[in-house]
């Protein structure tokens, strides 16, 4: 079953773009500073970011889930502006379609382009869940100011271009995939200063066992699910040669697939997010990730058409 090409979604092309807070006289800043993470904190983010996933189970509690998404910055919506892009860095090249780039292509350029790269000492995901699937060096990588705070809060190192763009080469081969995040919540995880805010950018190396934000997202309610979006690639399931085992629904970090009633694998494109993980689950082959949507040019662009992220790195 093939798709068609979609349009990219601008639902949100009508937000205002961010906008640097407001730091009164610093204080904000200093108070940012101070919660940020440094290696004595470092096993009290571990429990924070565990507690993180347990709270988005109840989401759409009554009470509880306001409260949540509050605290996460998740609301008001028109004002707050978390935001990822998932950038495969699998796709299978005999479906290119389209695309004169492929998602890997765009997240080594985003790193060409960066003035300073640093990464985190070890991915704080897999350490807070102690994973024994994947690495815990292969973590993310930090553009700019962002990176400079990461490695002055000495949870981090400077790194060079040409080691950063063999750990993505490595994360695509461990099978992990690509994410670039700007979750706003974090800026009190890292201690960001406000204006160090505009230029942070996060690439990810995510595992579907332990990432925070694929978890996150899986137990999410629409309105935060939307601000995780795919790059332009996408599950789709071959009905013929799909046996209806199933095994690819629970993995889905989105909950997008279900059966229909043919006993089928179905893909929620609205959710889908192009990550993969159900292929690697298929062991009939019968899904591929293919381009479904136009891809933009740039890590940047998705930022700033889909986020409302107009990003300095």
């Amino acid at each position: 079953m093939e798709s068609k090409m979609n349009t990219v979604s601008t639902e949100e092309n009508t937000k205002p773009v961010y906008q640097v807070k407001k730091s009164w006289l610093g204080i904000s800043d200093w108070i940012v500073d101070k919660v940020g993470v440094r290696p004595a904190t470092w096993n009290f983010i571990l429990k924070v970011f565990r507690m993180i996933v347990k709270g988005s189970k109840h989401m759409e509690a009554p009470v509880f889930g306001p409260i949540y998404k509050r605290l996460m910055k998740f609301t008001p919506e028109e004002k707050t502006y978390s935001h990822g892009t998932v950038l495969n860095l699998n796709v299978d090249v005999s479906d290119k379609g389209e695309s004169k780039v492929l998602p890997i292509d765009l997240v080594k350029d985003m790193l060409r382009h960066a003035s300073y790269i640093a990464s985190a000492n070890v991915c704080l995901c897999r350490a807070g869940n102690d994973c024994q699937e994947y690495p815990k060096e292969v973590c993310c990588l930090f553009m700019s100011n962002s990176g400079r705070t990461v490695v002055d809060h000495k949870v981090g190192y400077p790194i060079s271009l040409e080691d950063a763009l063999a750990r993505v080469d490595k994360a695509a081969e461990l099978g992990l995939i690509g994410q670039a995040l700007w979750v706003e919540v974090e800026q009190y995880i890292w201690g960001f200063s406000n204006k160090t805010m505009e230029n942070f950018v996060e690439m990810c190396f995510c595992c579907p066992c332990c990432c925070v934000a694929l978890n996150l997202s899986k137990n999410a309610s629409r309105d935060v699910k939307k601000r995780f979006r795919p790059s332009g690639w996408t599950a789709i399931v071959d009905e013929e040669t799909c046996v209806g085992c199933e095994a690819c629904v629970e993995p889905c970090p989105q909950a997008a697939i279900t059966m229909n009633e043919n006993g089928k694998a179905v893909v929620n494109q609205e959710y889908c997010v192009g990550c993969g993980i159900c292929k690697t689950h298929c062991s009939v082959e019968a899904i591929k990730i293919k381009q479904t949507m136009p891809m933009r040019s740039s890590v940047q662009e998705y930022f700033l058409e889909d986020g409302r992220l107009n990003l300095k790195i």
